[in-house]
């Protein structure tokens, strides 16, 4: 017997052990321990692994981009156009979930990116017309670029942002390493400034 819950608990359980497993290391009937329920009730309400993945990614996906629209809308005037403000818009809304309840999902994210695991595709089409609008103010913004580097940044960015907020307790351990202990607020702040960085036109060298 399923609860009008039962879904929701399949995919919390699947974000999870595939963020510390991986996709193709975690089986449904691992899926289905995870969140105390059975086979038959993962069929039910997804009907298969791959469309349970799909699920997970989208669902998700469709938060960021919400958060994304809004700042976005915030950077698109002409006279508000920055690296900084685009950079915002990259990094801010995936750092919300990262130190919240969806810490395992961009974890995940980067894992798809970082294997080119197959689902990556649908990564890829939950971030399209939201990449097109990038595409299309960083272009505005330093209009001397070619439509290969405004891509190249972009997807620097992309997996940057995800790397480290995917890991920030990694991050983390590597600053303690140098005695240099950081705070959650400053990796996001820091990575802010690189993102900001790589979506910048470096000033001219001086001869």
């Amino acid at each position: 017997m399923t609860t009008p819950d039962t879904g929701r608990r399949i995919l919390l359980a699947a974000e999870r052990l595939f963020a510390e497993r991986g996709i193709d290391a975690v089986s449904l009937r691992a899926v289905m321990a995870e969140a105390g329920t059975n086979v038959a009730s993962v069929h039910y309400h997804f009907g298969s692994k791959e469309t349970l993945v799909r699920t997970l990614i989208t669902e998700r996906s469709g938060e960021v981009a919400a958060r994304r629209t809004a700042l976005l809308e915030e950077v698109g005037g002409p006279d508000a156009l920055s690296a900084e403000g685009l950079a915002r818009a990259f990094v801010e809304p995936v750092a919300a979930m990262a130190t919240s309840d969806g810490a395992a999902w961009v974890r995940l994210i980067g894992q798809i990116m970082t294997t080119r695991h197959p689902s990556l595709a649908v990564v890829v089409d939950g971030f399209r017309s939201q990449a097109m609008t990038f595409t299309d103010l960083l272009q505005r913004l330093h209009p001397a670029w070619s439509p290969a580097k405004v891509r190249f940044r972009l997807a620097q960015a992309m997996t940057t942002t995800f790397a480290v907020l995917g890991d920030i307790e990694g991050v983390q351990d590597l600053q303690e390493l140098s005695a240099a202990s950081m705070e959650r607020a400053e990796v996001v702040a820091e990575l802010l400034d690189l993102v900001t960085t790589i979506l910048s036109d470096p000033a001219p060298r001086e001869v």
